[in-house]
């Protein structure tokens, strides 16, 4: 910073006991804190479903009541079977997701370190991010049955192809001075991709790896609901198909739970490990 920096910079009240803390912008609205709106956001969702579930306008099968679906939802929470059902939707999505990253990773610093190896493998990772993993299913089915496995096949080829780009965009945001530093000193191999490559490359991979962690988690259900293989998918259309849609509906938000404590998990995982990162220069 040099000195007309210094003079043009404007002056701070030395922080003390009677110092107010400054807040970002856009954390109140109307002198209301974000979370008290949040909780008026979804009571008012709640309310207006209900009203919309009184007025008759959808039959019952179609839009139960929300409080059928909360009675539904704290139900399923006390039985043992649901607790089986969840830890199937959610081995399967955890495993494709682990056989992707051991994949992807790897072949994503191959991928994005040399150009003649990029532009080797370019079509067929931009035709296997357009590919519609569930377009595999009658196939799978007919070779993995409905076990776990078919659901790990798709999820690993849905996920693959997204820690792969990110991987390569990780390693080519690595500067070219760090580079030649690197080598200068002789640094290489191994080494490098340990010390240098990983850690610069380290805030796209993980936000790849939370986008890939939702995408397993809907694989999943997806392949559950197509397939009729355990889990919660299944239990969907099961109780569908019995005419609980309050049921239905129920497990409909434990799916959504189930991807919002994944991302949640993960966005924690990268704020632990991205401890020396900035505020607000992630991905």
């Amino acid at each position: 910073m040099t000195v007309t920096d210094i003079q043009r910079a404007p002056a701070r009240a030395p922080a003390g006991p009677h110092a107010r803390s400054r807040r970002p912008r856009g954390t109140r609205l109307g002198g209301i804190g974000i979370i008290p709106w949040r909780i008026l956001v979804f009571a008012a969702g709640v309310a207006l479903w209900y009203l919309v579930h009184a007025s008759g306008v959808f039959p019952a099968a179609l839009l139960p009541s929300p409080i059928g679906v909360l009675t539904e939802w704290a139900q399923a929470l006390a039985s043992a079977s649901f607790w089986s059902i969840l830890g199937d939707t959610l081995a399967g999505a955890l495993v494709g997701l682990a056989f992707g990253i051991v994949a992807g990773i790897p072949l994503g610093i191959l991928t994005g370190r040399f150009v003649a190896a990029e532009l080797s493998v370019r079509f067929l990772v931009d035709f296997g991010r357009a590919f519609p993993a569930v377009a595999l299913v009658a196939v799978l089915l007919l070779i993995l049955g409905r076990g776990i496995e078919v659901k790990v096949v798709l999820v690993f080829v849905a996920v693959v192809f997204i820690i792969i780009l990110q991987t390569q965009h990780g390693v080519r945001s690595v500067s070219a001075s760090i580079v030649d530093t690197t080598h200068a000193f002789r640094i290489r191999g191994r080494l490098f991709v340990r010390k240098v490559l990983l850690p610069s490359a380290a805030p796209s991979i993980l936000a790849g790896l939370r986008l890939a962690a939702s995408v397993a988690v809907l694989v999943t259900i997806s392949t559950e609901v197509l397939t009729g293989a355990p889990g919660l998918g299944a239990s969907i259309a099961e109780a569908q198909v019995g005419g609980n849609s309050a049921l239905a509906y129920a497990y409909i938000v434990y799916a959504g739970l189930l991807g919002y404590a994944v991302n949640m998990g993960l966005g924690w995982l990268q704020g632990r490990l991205l401890r020396w990162q900035p505020q607000g220069s992630g991905d």
